[in-house]
């Protein structure tokens, strides 16, 4: 079983073995490994080890005076390897460039000054394993929405295979376009993986769709029509789940809404709608009127766009839309280069 390691490492044993001592509680309450070195050298050693173990050294508590490797050389050495690894440098008052040192190159989360009190020991290596967990936490379960999200992408591309009106070149460059809006608008780099990561799953509902409506050549019928616009609906149910970000729920369900509060399922307005859905919105109406579909012969690029500016505020975000017009360069080049 992979364990979660707290390194400590000083080149007076008495110390080490106070640490030991004043700390055993806690490591058996947060059920952590306390590993002991007399150098930075051989603390890297361990460090590498627990690595290729697949074993997290959540926290190292290092001495600053020592011999050979000072402490803020050290903690720079571990960032480098592990960086989400929280350093804690051990030092008294005086160490003021050391401690300068540290925070600067091996972003430190706490120094302790000698001596110590133990309240102070505990609540910082409490509270580094507490960060780490969470962000590691976080991590897996940003890990399992991606595996979980190109698992979905798989399904659909597969299903949308035996749609020639509905191909994986679709789904690339609605994410491909969507991207870039969501760049060329200021958006935050966060915001920008994401949209690219979920705007390839914005008609997964159609997985659900009779392929005979998919494929049918003319105007849809009411009915028809209604059972379309299902595949939102379709497609939020398959995302009902609690670990799903609401990105890719918000597209998948939103992204048919309009600026005027005439889109569908919701009917809502303005801000209301998601603004990675009103991303979306422009990237795939786009698509579908720059290619070919059973029911239409592709329009020109800069007729296409003429038709969406004409749009400008009654379907789509007006400030999004100027984003994309200003940037029709860009969005041409992803459209010829596939088409």
């Amino acid at each position: 079983m992979a364990r979660d390691i707290l390194l400590c490492v000083d080149d007076d044993i008495l110390i080490l073995e106070s640490l030991r001592v004043e700390l055993r509680p806690l490591l058996k309450e947060c059920g952590l490994t306390l590993e002991t070195t007399l150098s930075g050298e051989e603390g890297l050693e361990i460090l590498r080890e627990a690595m290729q173990a697949q074993e997290d050294v959540v926290c190292v508590i290092s001495d600053q005076k020592m011999p050979g490797m000072k402490g803020d050389e050290f903690l720079r050495e571990v960032h480098g390897i592990s960086p989400g690894t929280l350093n804690v440098l051990l030092t008294g008052y005086s160490d003021i460039n050391a401690i300068q040192n540290a925070i600067n190159t091996a972003e430190l989360y706490r120094y302790i000054a000698k001596p110590w009190q133990k309240d102070d020991l505990e609540m910082t290596v409490r509270g580094a394993v507490e960060r780490f967990r969470l962000k590691r936490s976080v991590e897996e379960k940003n890990k399992k929405i991606e595996r979980l999200t190109m698992t979905m992408v798989s399904i659909l591309e597969s299903a949308n295979y035996y749609n020639d009106t509905e191909t994986g070149n679709h789904i690339r460059r609605v994410t491909e376009y969507s991207t870039m809006i969501a760049r060329e608008a200021g958006f935050d780099g966060d915001f920008v993986k994401r949209i690219s990561l979920y705007a390839s799953l914005h008609d997964i509902g159609k997985v659900g769709v009779r392929q005979d409506l998919l494929h049918k050549v003319g105007k849809y019928t009411d009915a028809e029509f209604d059972e379309m616009k299902r595949h939102v609906t379709i497609g939020s149910n398959l995302l009902a789940r609690d670990e799903i970000d609401e990105m890719a729920k918000n597209i998948v369900l939103y992204h048919h809404e309009h600026w005027d509060g005439k889109g569908y399922m919701a009917g809502l307005k303005g801000d209301a709608i998601p603004v990675e859905a009103r991303i979306v919105a422009i990237a795939d109406v786009f698509d579908a009127l720059v290619t070919e579909r059973v029911y239409k012969p592709a329009l020109s690029l800069e007729h296409s766009m003429n038709m969406m500016l004409a749009e400008r505020g009654t379907h789509f975000d007006p400030d999004l839309l100027d984003v994309f017009a200003v940037n029709r360069h860009l969005a041409y080049w992803i459209a010829t280069r596939s088409i």
